[in-house]
């Protein structure tokens, strides 16, 4: 299982580049926190640059689902204080807590600066694009 960013979801969503191809290409691999969801809806106006009504904006987020399970916070909550001792960002928090609550192969994220404390990278993995494309290969469909 791979913990997916929401900057992660969001590149997918707005391009049709190697992102969403890769997050598309295997299912029942990813997991993110339903607050990543939540916050990509929260912010849409910033995102939302095409100005698309709100149901074509919650049938794109309900058909990126299909390919990221998402993790309601019940499952990590008693692991969200130790999370925020790791993490710089404190809305990468969720991220963190699912990591520490679930057996995972690491976080794919784009933004790694966030993710850069000693005391997390020897408990967590992070992971860039190249990584996931190593541990789960796929072919390109013509």
């Amino acid at each position: 299982m791979i913990i997916v960013d929401t900057n992660v979801i969001l590149s997918a969503l707005l391009t049709e580049g190697i992102t969403k191809v890769v997050l598309t290409a295997h299912k029942g691999i990813y997991l993110s926190p339903q607050s990543c969801f939540d916050e990509l809806w929260k912010h849409r106006d910033v995102w939302n640059k095409n100005n698309q009504p709100e149901d074509e904006l919650k049938y794109i987020l309900s058909r990126m689902k299909r390919h990221i399970m998402t993790i309601d916070e019940k499952t990590y909550r008693n692991k969200l204080e130790n999370a925020k001792e790791l993490i710089i960002d404190i809305d990468d928090t969720p991220l963190i807590a699912l990591a520490l609550s679930v057996d995972n192969e690491g976080i794919w994220t784009y933004n790694t600066k966030h993710f850069k404390k000693d005391k997390l990278n020897s408990i967590v993995k992070i992971l860039n694009i190249k990584d996931v494309i190593r541990m789960y290969p796929f072919e390109l469909e013509d």
